[in-house]
């Protein structure tokens, strides 16, 4: 399939788990996201248990950061996220 007629599966996120793993230097996070839309948060599924170290975590965070500079900036047209 070519990858600009591929259809992206999202589920939004409504939670997540997180803790620290000091035998590892190491966090766990497992997110927390809905299916359908008439899916409760309550009964939201949880996906696997996922191992981050400190550095992936720092990315995460810068680039979880950066994304919500640009959606808060007059540079942010919501037909970004859209597909033609």
């Amino acid at each position: 399939m070519d990858r600009k007629n591929e259809v992206i599966q999202t589920h939004p996120l409504v939670g997540w788990d997180i803790s620290t793993v000091d035998s590892y230097d190491a966090m766990m996070i497992r997110l927390h996201y809905l299916t359908t839309p008439d899916q409760a948060p309550a009964d939201a599924n949880v996906g696997r248990t996922l191992w981050l170290t400190t550095d992936v975590a720092r990315q995460l965070i810068y680039i979880l950061e950066a994304g919500i500079a640009k959606i808060e900036s007059t540079d942010f047209q919501p037909h970004d996220l859209l597909k033609h």
